[in-house]
């Protein structure tokens, strides 16, 4: 097995996540990092990479300078400006976090890099990488639960997050930063959206003076399937206990996300009560692995061996373009066609 070699961009806490993860897997090696703030990427890479990785402040220097397998492209939504492009351009695999920018302009052009240049490219869409998950999905497929019919999803926060977090043109805000994690597990559940609708404000966060994003926001998606979903999200929950949950309701089988690694599977066969005998099968699935690690498994897995990845580049792109149409949505208050 040749070792990978592996490059970060970015070194906050969704790169740590994502070390650590990668830690645990043979043949892997960290390269390269870079960080505007070289310090935080020398910090990193005495934790991560025994001291041994190049450390940057500038990405293209690490590009021309330091030979990388995979690059993890770890950066507020905002922030990019070709590096994942380029990064494709000369054959390196992606681990790109969501949401990938903030314009479809943007997005198309991360697209049509990862396309032309014909690497993997996995989103960091984790949710897709649960053992409850991974079950439903798979019945989706080979038909045991029937038709999907309708999704229901929450997150819910109380937290200031980082300065970037809080400013739209960095973060684009809670619905599309973090809520997209809810809309994308219903793309990974349901297929593509077809016509969204909703509403999102800031509420609650006004004597903060550089809180400039949503912190409500509740939308209805119609897919091209039929199927209906309806999400919502807030930064104004419980501050100590975060809720996200939510319940997939389909033609055979009810089932409900009490946390992404716990699932109440609830087979009724399409029948109502009014037509059950007894008590209905309920089987309780929860993760037997972490979701990160089964990401970084997934994504290496694919370089090396050819495995489907969970989430790829277009999935980036069509979350993307569903929590924007959302947004769309909720100025112009009348919907948006995707």
């Amino acid at each position: 097995m040749s070792t990978l070699r592996i490059g970060f961009l970015g070194t906050g806490f969704i790169a740590s996540t994502h070390a650590k993860s990668l830690a645990k897997l043979d043949g892997i090696e960290i390269v390269g990092l870079c960080n505007h703030h070289v310090d935080k990427a020398l910090a990193f890479n005495e934790k991560f990479a025994d001291g041994q990785a190049a450390c940057f402040d500038d990405f293209d220097k690490m590009l021309d300078q330091v030979e990388m397998d995979v690059l993890y492209v770890c950066i507020p939504p905002g922030a990019h400006n070709g590096e994942t492009e380029k990064a494709a351009a000369k054959g390196i695999h992606l681990c790109l976090e969501k949401p990938i920018c903030l314009t479809l302009e943007r997005a198309k052009s991360i697209y049509d890099a990862v396309s032309q240049a014909g690497v993997k490219c996995q989103i960091g869409h984790h949710m897709r990488h649960t053992t409850p998950a991974i079950k439903l999905k798979q019945m989706l497929q080979d038909g045991s639960a029937g038709r999907p019919l309708m999704f229901q999803g929450r997150f819910y926060a109380n937290h200031l997050f980082p300065a970037w977090w809080r400013d739209p043109n960095m973060g684009g805000g809670q619905l599309i930063e973090q809520a997209i994690h809810i809309y994308d597990q219903a793309r990974y559940f349901m297929g593509e959206g077809q016509t969204v609708f909703g509403v999102a404000d800031m509420l609650n966060h006004q004597r903060f003076e550089d809180y400039k994003v949503d912190d409500v926001s509740a939308s209805v998606v119609r897919f091209k399937n039929g199927a209906v979903a309806s999400i919502c999200a807030c930064n104004v929950g419980d501050p100590q206990a975060g809720v996200i949950d939510f319940v997939m309701m389909c033609e055979k089988v009810y089932v409900t996300f009490h946390s992404i690694d716990h699932a109440t599977f609830t087979y009724h066969d399409g029948k109502p009560s009014s037509e059950i005998e007894g008590d209905v099968k309920r089987e309780e699935v929860k993760s037997d692995v972490n979701c990160y690690d089964e990401l970084n498994r997934n994504l290496i897995a694919a370089i090396r061996d050819g495995e489907p990845l969970r989430s790829g580049i277009e999935d980036g792109l069509e979350s993307l373009r569903m929590v924007l149409a959302c947004s769309q949505a909720s100025q112009s208050q009348v919907p948006v066609q995707l």
